[in-house]
């Protein structure tokens, strides 16, 4: 029952095709949300069967008379020469290894650009210049500052040695 003139109007005839699209747009989603996919099945796996649980495994004879003859609580056992350790803990009675010469530092240089450079000198050597990754004896220089620079051994050894006598 509507006038003849609201049916003619075009914002009435966009507003009622905006109208349909949001329905339309609207169903697409429900009917998209609801749809599953089927889900693939799973590879069977068999974690136990008869056959692996009868075929047991030969296990060796325990030697009971062994193991009350060597009774932990026995008067004549006595503790192990070395003690246990575990695995990456260093034996106390070894010897440290002998720590490489160090060598003197004679002076260092810091530029802004990064492009460091001291001079070292080993006891009975000539100095040399060196720069960082250069190596001296059995040294590598890690970094250098003003006043110092850090070495390491090829033990792994960590060293700052400062400059010996600055300003001279």
């Amino acid at each position: 029952m509507m006038p003849r003139g609201w049916r003619q109007s075009v914002p009435l005839q966009v507003a009622l095709g905006a109208l349909a699209l949001a329905v339309g747009a609207m169903m697409w989603a429900l009917v998209t949300a609801f749809r599953t996919e089927a889900i693939p099945d799973p590879p069977s796996t068999v974690v136990g069967s008869i056959e692996n649980i009868r075929g047991r495994v030969a296990r060796p004879k325990s030697d009971i008379e062994a193991a009350v003859d060597n009774d932990v609580f026995s008067v004549e056992r006595s503790a192990p020469n070395a003690p246990y350790r575990m695995s990456g803990e260093a034996d106390p009675n070894a010897k440290a290894a002998p720590q490489p010469d160090k060598p003197m530092v004679l002076g260092t240089a810091v530029a802004t650009d990064g492009r460091h450079f001291a001079t070292l000198q080993l006891r009975d050597g000539r100095p040399t210049l060196v720069r960082v990754g250069d190596k001296i004896g059995e040294w590598t220089v890690r970094s250098i500052d003003r006043g110092k620079v850090v070495l390491v051994s090829t033990g792994g050894i960590r060293a700052e040695i400062s400059v010996t006598n600055p300003g001279i």
